[in-house]
């Protein structure tokens, strides 16, 4: 199916929801989404946001910003997700219990006429997301995957319809970059946000800093790996993540990869 074909199946897939809210994280994907809603008429749309330790808060200003800027509705919702064991705990299925938290508390918040979706797209089932299973048991729909977008639909799409985030690189939530089974904590959280804001603030534009107890695992694109050689490249990030608490700073040579930390997990977990 080519890709204007995609967005045309997407159109009519939400005008038939015709009243929907959006779980707008303010990544590439739930923008997107929220973008085409808001183009469509005879569409009600709103935007709802899950706010907590695990989401970083850049993430959360840019969605505030966004839907301000195109005047629609939204719920801005704080979650105090590390009061919850199965999530503070970190269990492999954390992502189960973490969904099924934010997108009760979501359905909560919004009126009954409407059917909360996400940004879920046709690469998301491809990797481990027991996330997914949380969002079936309560409905929520993905308009992108039963249009049958890829990522790479959704970015060239986006750079169509001239989003701020065409170049966007894809944000899991903070959670993603600490092992399972090591708790997680408003401090290690904290750690990897401030971590990451480092890379970025150097312009780099896809990274993970994975968190091991006091060492700091960067993972970066292999095309960026020898900028991160450069010596006063080095030591700004050095010596910036050390005073953030990690003992050691380490280079992944692997390079950046998506879901690194589920290589040895078992899927049906």
């Amino acid at each position: 199916m080519s890709l204007l074909k995609k967005e045309e199946k997407l159109k009519e897939i939400l005008k038939e929801i015709k009243h929907i809210a959006v779980a707008f994280s303010g990544g590439v994907d739930s923008t997107y989404l929220l973008s085409v809603c808001n183009d469509l008429e005879n569409v009600e749309v709103i935007a709802v946001t899950a706010l907590s330790p695990l989401h970083a808060k850049d993430e959360g200003s840019f969605a505030f910003a966004f839907a301000k800027e195109k005047n629609i509705e939204h719920k801005m919702i704080e979650m105090p997700l590390l009061e919850y064991k199965n999530i503070r705990e970190n269990p492999v299925n954390r992502c189960y219990y973490c969904k099924r938290t934010i997108f009760s508390a979501l359905l909560d918040r919004i009126e009954k006429r409407f059917t909360l979706v996400d940004g879920t797209n046709m690469d998301d089932f491809k990797d481990y997301r027991p996330g997914l299973k949380a969002c079936d048991e309560l409905g929520i729909k993905h308009p992108l995957a039963m249009a049958e977008m890829t990522k790479d639909d959704i970015y060239r799409l986006s750079e169509i319809k001239q989003l701020p985030t065409a170049s966007k690189p894809p944000f899991a939530c903070l959670a993603s970059r600490i092992p399972y089974n090591t708790f997680l904590t408003k401090e290690n959280l904290a750690q990897v946000e401030k971590a990451e804001q480092v890379l970025k603030n150097l312009d780099f534009k896809q990274y993970r800093v994975r968190h091991h107890g006091d060492l700091a695992r960067i993972e970066l694109l292999p095309k960026d790996i020898n900028r991160l050689l450069d010596e006063e490249i080095r030591n700004a990030i050095y010596n910036k993540i050390k005073k953030i608490g990690f003992s050691y700073i380490t280079l992944d040579l692997r390079g950046y990869k998506t879901g690194s930390m589920n290589i040895n997990v078992d899927k049906n977990s």
